[in-house]
């Protein structure tokens, strides 16, 4: 009797056997390039290391390429073989199937399919980019064609190690060196929003408005109109920045349209400086987008804004007002919104945290507007910010859309933070 089941036992496993090797004689490497602080790296390795648990016919190699020189040739000789551009992190590679960037809920996606695509014995798999690497010999996955052809890449021979350059700098032509950790989206949020803030061609409505709100009797309505005006003007400027950002999140991924922006904004920032230095021999507040004739309008209005006695047209026509001159304001500045609505698009946040940026930024572009007015009103005379700090925000603006336009162009991932 044991006889016989020794026989059936030793049978099953012949049966078995070479099942086995058929699920287990293919192993497909994934190779990820990634960034130290980027958050979607560390999106994309916190999904792989849940998909590959307990999955043996599957390897990870990753390759920090922020703070490695090494990694980064790495990176690029990988892309210039497969004939694509490395412009950003993570950048995942699995036999001829290159992915930028990562998504939840379609990159995951992707990976699962190209795995499952090569782990098929049935369909060819070479991983060049493990032979580029070191990590595998190039005859181990060579196909019968590809030696037919002697088809593309060059095996490394050293092995791939991460070096401890100075941690967290980032050399950056022109800029030196700019270590990404002392810089977040919290600080971004607040430095461009302020220095956004400081707009000549709104600052000369907004101290024209006090001026005539002084002359009312009625402090109560005084307040009123001017803080409409001001949270007006904020919510105007705020539904501009959510319309451009619900663009450039579908939009962001693609390096030509980043690229524009980019030099949208190196132009604007050259612009920007040229006017900086224009007005230093000028006694103009710095506006030039609107004229004398229009001027003289916008202060009509607000004249007969000012004189109406219906308390509700009053309030209609300053929100009429704070739109129009939103559309002004965004005219002469709307470089900085534009790279800031781009930079959050880039770090592919929630919407919550979306929301808690822009709103950071408006604060911050309204402070200004708010110590004005609040100091006038309480005062009761006009404090407005001088043409001298006004024209400054021509320079401290052109330099800041000069950086952020630079390392669109040069180091992208630096502007992805992770706090």
């Amino acid at each position: 009797m044991r006889k016989y089941i020794r026989l059936l036992i030793v049978g099953i496993l012949f049966i078995l056997f070479p099942l086995r090797v058929n699920a287990e004689g293919r192993v497909v490497n994934i190779h990820l390039f990634y960034g130290e602080t980027c958050p979607h790296c560390a999106a994309e390795e916190k999904f792989l290391s849940e998909y590959l648990k307990d999955k043996d016919n599957i390897k990870l190699y990753t390759y920090e390429v922020w703070n490695s020189t090494k990694n980064q040739k790495l990176m690029n000789e990988v892309a210039n073989q497969m004939g694509v551009s490395a412009n950003g992190v993570p950048f995942t590679v699995i036999g001829k199937k290159v992915i930028t960037g990562f998504s939840e809920s379609y990159t995951s996606d992707e990976i699962k399919s190209a795995v499952e695509h090569y782990l098929d014995e049935n369909n060819t798999y070479r991983d060049y980019a493990g032979e580029i690497t070191g990590k595998v010999e190039k005859e181990a996955t060579q196909s019968e064609d590809d030696k037919k052809t002697n088809e593309i890449v060059k095996p490394k021979e050293e092995k791939n190690e991460i070096e401890n350059t100075s941690q967290y700098e980032k050399t950056v032509p022109v800029l030196g060196k700019i270590n990404a950790k002392t810089v977040s989206l919290p600080i971004l949020s607040v430095v461009l929003g302020f220095v956004d803030g400081f707009n000549p061609c709104a600052m000369w409505i907004l101290i024209f408005l006090i001026t005539m709100l002084l002359n009312m009797k009625d402090r109560k309505k005084m307040w009123a109109l001017g803080l409409i005006f001001i949270l007006t003007s904020g919510i105007v400027y705020l539904m501009f920045m959510l319309a451009w950002l619900n663009l450039a999140t579908f939009i962001s991924k693609i390096s030509y349209i980043r690229l524009a922006i980019a030099l949208v904004a190196i132009i604007v920032g050259i612009i920007n400086l040229y006017n900086y230095i224009k007005s230093l021999n000028s006694k103009d507040d710095g506006c030039e987008v609107v004229d004398k004739k229009d001027r003289k309008k916008i202060m009509n209005k607000i004249v007969s804004i000012t004189n109406e006695k219906k308390f509700i047209l009053a309030v209609l026509g300053i929100i009429v007002l704070a739109a129009s001159v939103n559309i002004v304001e965004l005219m002469c500045s709307i470089g900085i919104p534009l790279l800031f609505t781009q930079i959050l698009a880039m770090n592919d946040l929630s919407t919550f945290s979306y929301m808690i940026y822009m709103l950071i930024y408006i604060l911050f572009f309204l402070i200004d507007d708010i110590i004005v007015f609040v100091i006038s009103m309480i005062t009761l005379k006009v404090t407005g910010i001088t043409t001298k700090y006004t024209k400054y925000s021509h320079l401290v603006g052109g330099i800041i859309m000069l950086i952020i336009g630079l390392l669109l162009i040069v180091k992208p991932e630096i502007l992805m933070f992770n706090f």
